[in-house]
């Protein structure tokens, strides 16, 4: 009988040790997916849409980015033109697309401008996502969040399609402006 008490001793020990390390196996197993599921989280659906225009040569190019795909339209601006699709894809890199997915419509202002120049890269955004629509004005600035859309769309396209976007002479532009106008307020005190 002590010989069978110690046999069932040793057997609930050992199994007892067995259960408690695949316990910790399936507890690594369940938090490591759970972390990945977080990281690998959906894009969110959005819509962006940025018009390109000429209007000396009386047309448009309309760039449409959304969760989903990327399509671009040649629009004729003259009397019986019609729009024509020239590029389209729904392969598109995901990780870029969560980023743009993620930027809150609500904290995006409807004009962003660098004060001292008057003419150059002027864009109009067009973003829609949770139902709210919000029209943005880019002129001569970068603006990180909706630049993502602009180097996205300029990664993926053929280079005769690509959207004018030089983030390096815009942010010299910025920095520019903003020490001219640092300047003018050192000599406007100084007198």
């Amino acid at each position: 009988m002590i010989l069978l008490r110690l046999l069932l001793t040793c057997a609930y020990t050992l199994v007892s040790k067995h259960m408690r390390k695949i316990a910790k196996i399936i507890f690594i197993v369940l938090i490591t997916t759970t972390i990945l599921s977080c990281k690998s989280s959906a894009i969110e659906p959005f819509e962006i849409s940025i018009s390109d225009y000429n209007y000396s040569l009386a047309y448009s190019v309309r760039y449409k980015l959304t969760d989903k795909n990327l399509k671009i339209t040649f629009r004729g601006e003259l009397e019986n033109e019609k729009d024509s699709i020239i590029y389209f894809t729904n392969n598109l890199p995901k990780k870029e697309l969560k980023k743009i997915s993620r930027i809150d419509i609500d904290d995006l202002k409807e004009r962003y401008k660098t004060d001292c120049i008057a003419d150059g890269d002027i864009k109009i955004f067009h973003f829609k996502k949770q139902g709210k629509n919000k029209r943005i004005q880019v002129n001569n600035y970068y603006q990180k969040d909706l630049s993502r859309a602009l180097e996205l769309i300029n990664k993926i396209v053929p280079e005769k399609f690509e959207i004018y976007h030089n983030k390096a002479e815009l942010l010299a532009g910025q920095k520019w402006c903003e020490d001219d106008r640092k300047e003018f307020l050192r000599n406007n005190k100084a007198q």
